[in-house]
């Protein structure tokens, strides 16, 4: 066989074979081609070493993580939250090496979504972050929170096991799961122009409907925490009555049933030092005579009434309604009727009493006939428009049909 044939024969060969039958060939009797052999082995290890160590960094990273569109709302929200300085893998990656690979090994998935273009509409995790994450930061020997008036026995909870997520699951990203915001639809909106208006406290902080609806149950004899979806984030398009809201009066008449005998008190102060039920609450017909109140101190009634502290889980939003920048800011409440119109028919609490007819207003023919002494000052003008409109609207609907102009057809005075 001629040197042309054999070149040809070990061309058929393929590399690894050739590669086999070379490694065969070698004189591992000689001394130097064994410090070869292992000369070699040490620069692949290590080789592969840094490699891995390199790939599992640069996918730990902020950038890394906030490559994709899809992200978009995390990471604003992560951005604009006390965790910003923290990496996205140190919460959702239990620490240690094992459990780094197999996070990195699971997350393709993900990747493998992103490149075919199959993600979940909205994205939303299927599992929580653990307590032992948490714990690498946090203490667990703490009772009063430190950015409000809150106290909290956190090593009792921790014992019985209720997952810190359960009650700070918007720590990070703002609820933006429970309010709706992810879809596809709405990841260019989530830009840190938009944080200020998307990201804010209420929906970052714990929020009391979780207290409330876990100590009522606890009250009962429950033990929900142990429901592994209970500390989910869920969307509202797969959110069932399982956990449904509670309308705020609902919740407000099992608070007070709830004070004495029981195990743990619904009382403000068993959470709370400086804030309690208002004193002026407590006067005899308060119910009926609270609308002045509310005109000159609206702001202080949602610190209680507003629908969103007294529910678990956050009513779904609109990106539209967040960002418009010329609404009623509460924080800087000037007295409106409006403004007061607006919040009672927006607030379950308000609506709920206010769309029953007052037991004044006598029946409805007495009433029609001699009403008008009691709309003659501007003062009680606006008392009466806090359920009735002058006209009809069709934006902001009145908790009644009934308005002024249908039978005060050439208009009214002043």
């Amino acid at each position: 066989m001629d040197n042309d044939e054999k070149l040809s024969e070990s061309q058929r060969v393929g590399f690894v074979r050739r590669l086999w039958i070379r490694f065969k060939e070698i004189n591992w009797k000689d001394p130097i081609n064994k410090w070869k052999f292992l000369f070699f082995l040490i620069v692949t290890f290590f080789g592969i070493a840094f490699s891995t160590y390199g790939v599992l960094a640069v996918t730990s990273t902020q950038t890394f993580c906030n490559s994709c569109h899809e992200m978009a709302p995390e990471n604003v929200t992560h951005l604009s939250t006390s965790h910003s300085e923290v990496k996205c893998t140190k919460c959702h990656i239990e620490p240690g090496l094992p459990q780094t690979i197999k996070g990195k090994v699971m997350a393709l998935k993900e990747v493998y979504r992103h490149v075919t273009r199959t993600q979940p509409n909205p994205i939303a995790v299927t599992h929580t972050v653990n307590d032992v994450v948490c714990l690498r930061c946090h203490s667990e020997n703490r009772d009063v929170t430190p950015n409000g008036d809150l106290i909290v026995a956190h090593q009792k909870h921790i014992h019985k096991e209720i997952a810190c997520v359960t009650c700070h699951s918007g720590v990070a990203h703002a609820k933006t799961v429970e309010r709706g915001l992810n879809t596809h639809d709405l990841y260019d909106y989530w830009v840190m122009d938009n944080a200020k208006a998307l990201v804010t406290s209420k929906y970052i902080n714990p929020n009391m409907g979780t207290c409330i609806d876990c100590h009522e149950k606890y009250n009962q004899g429950l033990e929900p925490w142990r429901d592994k979806n209970y500390a989910l984030t869920i969307p509202p398009n797969k959110l069932d009555e399982t956990y449904e809201t509670v309308p705020s009066n609902v919740v407000l008449r099992e608070v007070s049933s709830q004070i004495t005998d029981v195990e743990v008190s619904m009382e403000c102060a068993t959470c709370h030092s400086d804030i309690d039920t208002p004193k002026d609450h407590n006067y005899i017909n308060w119910n009926n005579n609270h609308g002045k109140t509310a005109l000159t101190e609206l702001n202080k009634c949602v610190t209680c009434h507003e629908e969103d502290k007294w529910v678990r889980r956050v009513q779904p939003q609109t990106m539209e309604e967040l960002l418009k920048e010329n609404g009623p800011h509460l924080d800087f409440y000037v007295p409106d009727i409006f403004v007061v119109k607006s919040e009672s028919r927006k607030l379950v609490f308000c609506y709920t009493c206010h769309s029953e007819r007052p037991e004044g207003h006598k029946t409805s023919d007495e009433w029609l006939t001699g009403h008008a002494k009691f709309a003659e000052t501007e003062e009680q003008k606006r008392e009466c428009f806090v359920c009735h409109d002058t006209e009809k609207e069709e934006k902001l609907t009145a908790p009644t049909d009934v308005y002024c102009e249908y039978c005060h057809r050439t208009g009214l005075k002043k």
